[in-house]
């Protein structure tokens, strides 16, 4: 049976190596993505089976990437691709609809069984991570109830965090998220105050230390 998959990831490199591999194997890559906002269009266009997501993207990170994509196209599986192996950052992929979760460091054959099984509705998680996922019994472990909150801030509030802490002016901001220049202010507001951080400099810190962005 034919499997169609989206690649998503910031590095040509790691999209074409992806494609060219997952061909050979006889698996249909029908289209690559540089951020989360285009896999996110992608993922609606085209409707894939699965969606192989980096999470370190910028503009939109992988995480709100998931969520959105899980929202709009529920059928399509994802599958994260990281070199991130905390156990923080892959409880929020999860939490945000997440089948599967690759290390980068992982064998391209993993990569494809984990494609396999996602597809087919299981969970797939790299086996150095996956014990602490997996009970007794091998069955996957899953309460979104115990999975990290990002304190009350929305899903628009984390996107507007993601573009602050990656150095964007407030002019640019606007004009990604089709708000006026007004609206962004009211959100960073927002943030600074459910978080209890009032510097730029400390949103970047937060940023990076939820996995929101990356030091990559």
């Amino acid at each position: 049976m034919e499997i169609r998959v989206i690649i998503a990831d910031d590095h040509t490199i790691i999209r074409e190596g992806l494609k060219s591999l997952l061909e050979k194997k006889g698996v249909t890559v029908i289209a690559i993505a540089k951020n989360g906002r285009e896999a996110i269009d992608l993922a609606i266009i085209h409707q894939p089976d699965v969606v192989m997501m980096d999470i370190s993207m910028p503009d939109l990170n992988g995480v709100e990437a998931t969520a959105t994509i899980r929202q709009k196209v529920p059928h399509t599986k994802i599958i994260a691709l990281s070199m991130h192996s905390s156990k923080q950052i892959i409880d929020k992929m999860f939490a945000a609809g997440a089948s599967g979760y690759i290390l980068k460091e992982s064998a391209f054959d993993e990569l494809y069984n984990a494609i396999q099984e996602v597809n087919k509705g299981n969970f797939y998680l790299t086996p150095s991570i996956a014990r602490m996922y997996v009970d007794s019994q091998g069955n996957m472990i899953k309460d979104i109830d115990d999975m990290p909150k990002f304190k009350g801030i929305s899903k628009k509030e984390r996107e507007v965090l993601q573009l602050v802490a990656e150095g964007e002016k407030t002019r640019n901001i606007a004009e990604k998220l089709s708000v006026s220049i007004k609206t962004i202010e009211t959100h960073r507001t927002n943030i600074m105050k459910k978080l209890g951080i009032f510097t730029i400099a400390g949103l970047t810190k937060f940023a990076i230390k939820e996995g929101i962005v990356s030091l990559e």
